[in-house]
């Protein structure tokens, strides 16, 4: 990838969770999936600006029944596709679906689980992810598939219900787990399965706390997100588009990111200004200072 092309961008194939995660805002836009004729638009276009899309911001993308159609518009568009879910959709014919040539990276938020009251226990739900897990590796030994437990507190609170969903699933992989105090950043598993560690981020919001208004962030020059209605926004924490550049049913990506708005953010970075108001809010960001 060339230095000018962006690490990531984040596409919202549906902003449909179905879940109520404690640590994830609510929403006041109306659900909508992203048509096919859009997002091939969109897929065109992105490939300009980076060599990896994401199907996320706040929707699940396992809720979208012929994703495989959408896989296939992105592997047309010569993009890798990485697919981050909570996995509580997941179906047997994901194994297959997702056996796709554009699959680069499969992320499952595990910590999902212990933020909603779902109707199956930890087990359950743990099992469908490791027998998918083992479904899809005996077919494709080239994607990585990540668990996530971004839920680390000062209060630790999240030690022991890590150290179970780790348990539970070195035991369904049948892996031999030394310690699950042996961890950093990342635990490996079996091959290209991984344990990701991180803790628990606060999303930006005009009603939290004021952060300040000088900083770095990487929104505009690594990563942007484009929501299912098309909106553009400077990167994937703007879920309801307070920071709105433009729409791609109207405008192509390249104008939207010359325009004097887009160029105030990513300038503004740059020289260490944060020039959006929502950015003022936004605590995330002062892990790249």
């Amino acid at each position: 990838m060339s230095k000018s092309k962006m690490h990531k961008v984040y596409i919202e194939l549906t902003s449909k969770c179905g879940l109520s995660c404690d640590f994830c805002p609510s929403s006041n836009r109306a659900v909508t999936n992203m048509d096919k004729s859009l997002f091939e638009k969109v897929n065109t276009q992105a490939k300009a600006f980076t060599d990896d899309i994401a199907y996320h911001v706040v929707g699940d993308p396992l809720l979208v029944e012929n994703i495989r159609e959408y896989l296939d518009i992105s592997y047309k568009a010569g993009l890798n596709v990485h697919i981050t879910t909570a996995g509580y959709y997941l179906k047997p014919l994901h194994v297959e679906v997702l056996n796709h040539p554009a699959i680069k990276q499969i992320n499952f938020s595990l910590n999902s689980y212990r933020a909603n009251n779902l109707p199956v226990s930890l087990e359950v739900y743990l099992t469908r992810i490791a027998e998918f897990t083992l479904g899809f590796r005996a077919l494709n030994n080239k994607s990585f598939i990540n668990y996530r437990l971004w839920n680390e507190g000062s209060d630790n609170s999240h030690k022991d219900y890590n150290n179970e969903v780790i348990s539970i699933m070195f035991d369904k992989l049948g892996a031999k787990l030394l310690s699950t105090e042996d961890k950093t950043k990342k635990l490996r598993v079996i091959s290209k399965v991984l344990f990701n560690f991180d803790s628990l981020f606060i999303w930006p919001s005009l009603e939290a706390p004021f952060v300040g208004d000088k900083g770095y962030c990487h929104g505009l020059s690594s990563q942007m997100a484009i929501l299912s209605s098309g909106d553009v926004v400077p990167c994937c924490f703007d879920y309801e588009a307070k920071i709105n550049l433009g729409n791609v049913k109207d405008e192509s990506l390249t104008y939207i990111l010359n325009k004097e708005r887009s160029k105030f953010i990513t300038n503004g970075f740059k020289n260490g200004d944060v020039v959006e108001e929502l950015c003022h809010h936004c605590l995330y960001r002062t892990k790249f200072n």
